[in-house]
């Protein structure tokens, strides 16, 4: 199999780990073709471990974060030759050898563009097109910037651009032979924007999001003691940006301290990574600096520490109302399954998180400002904790070619 992801691990970020788990299983040689990201040491230690990392031969090409400047908009005219660069050169790779498979990734979106050149010159190689997010229809890039600084208005609409472009979605599902999604939710959401959905639909296939029973740091997670914080600690690891939002979290919040004066008594709740500013703003205008602490970003190693010693974890969905599918779901839901404790679900029903947690016995779980206050005066208790097998939930029990 030749794989050209964009990026892919040792660089940790949700998506490489998506494509490592969704190909780790397979009984083939194969060969990467990627952007050079930041190693991660905690995950380069778990591949060292891994005998089936052996299979994966990786050639590296230039900078990730010149090639796709996520956060560095103003370097976009050499990053637009960089993934020029890696498309032609994808195809001088995979003319190397004689290959069945072919694996692409949407994130970077590249990904896809360079598995189109390739499939459209090697028309009996067999395109498998992974997908996380979806790009067509994106409520992402429909977000209000106007309370926004220009800088990052400019930033945002680059990363869209850049990241989000329909081109790559679209080549992608209408050219490659097998499609894969997280969720049915995502499934639908991306299909039913093709005239031809029916017959999309039949060469999709749902991989869930899973762990790998075998690596440490989900062992770690696994056998985590329960802890016993006298102030509960809940904690929310991630960026809150676009349609992911705390605002009518923040009111609950502020309604439950104005009837209960010693509420910082009784639980804290953290947010670790990016949140915007008028966000900032609202936590200190409703006085809960001692109820919201936000921190910086930390390593996948630091949070699942910081997850195995919270009491509560909190999951901030991307909310659209609006739609009659919402088809995003965050990675972490995994880790948070795999911990067994209470979870503050702020999710609408039309989402996967949503589904997920009822079917796993998750009853903390909603979006309005009524339904978040009850349900953290639930989880301030210590709401029972549902019993449920891990079986579905490993990354073994299922297979990307049968």
């Amino acid at each position: 199999m030749f794989i050209v992801p964009g990026s892919f691990v040792p660089f940790n970020d949700s998506v490489t780990l998506l494509s490592y788990k969704r190909l780790r299983n397979l009984d083939l040689e194969m060969d990467v073709f990627t952007f050079k990201g930041k190693e991660d040491a905690g995950l380069k230690k778990e591949l060292d471990a891994d005998p089936e990392f052996r299979k994966f031969h990786i050639t590296y090409t230039t900078d990730l974060d010149w090639a796709i400047p996520r956060y560095h908009p103003f370097r976009l005219p050499v990053s637009l030759f960089l993934m020029n660069k890696y498309v032609h050169d994808a195809l001088k790779e995979f003319e190397k050898k004689d290959y069945r498979y072919l694996f692409t990734s949407i994130a970077p979106g590249i990904s896809h563009i360079a598995g189109y050149r390739i499939k459209k010159k090697h028309p009996d190689v067999k395109w498998y097109a992974s997908f996380s997010d979806p790009f067509k229809g994106s409520p992402f890039k429909k977000a209000d910037l106007n309370d926004r600084s220009i800088i990052y208005r400019i930033a945002y609409s680059v990363g869209a651009y850049c990241l989000y472009n329909d081109r790559y979605e679209e080549l992608a599902v209408n050219n490659a032979d097998r499609l894969i999604f997280i969720c049915e939710e995502q499934r639908d959401f991306t299909l039913r924007q093709y005239p031809n959905y029916e017959e999309l639909l039949k060469k999709s296939i749902v991989m869930p999001l899973t762990y790998i029973p075998e690596w440490e740091m989900y062992r770690k997670i696994l056998d985590a003691p329960i802890p016993h914080n006298e102030v509960r600690q809940a904690v929310h690891l991630g960026r809150l940006y676009g349609a992911r939002k705390p605002d009518t979290f923040l009111e609950a919040l502020k309604e439950l301290k104005e009837e209960d004066e010693h509420l910082a008594e009784k639980i804290v709740f953290h947010q670790y990574s990016e949140i915007q500013a008028p966000d900032v703003r609202k936590v200190k205008e409703y006085g809960l600096e001692d109820l919201f602490i936000m921190h910086d970003k930390v390593s996948y190693e630091e949070s699942i520490e910081i997850m195995k010693k919270a009491d509560v974890l909190v999951l901030f969905d991307t909310l659209m109302p609006d739609e009659p599918t919402q088809p995003y779901l965050p990675s972490k839901i995994v880790e948070y399954l795999l911990l067994k404790k209470p979870i503050l679900g702020i999710c609408g029903k039309n989402s996967p998180s949503y589904r997920i947690l009822k079917e796993y016995g998750y009853n903390t779980v909603g979006c309005s400002k009524d339904m978040i206050k009850e349900n953290i005066l639930a989880v301030m208790s210590g709401s029972d904790i549902p019993e449920y097998s891990l079986e579905t939930l490993s990354s073994d029990y299922y297979r990307m070619i049968e």
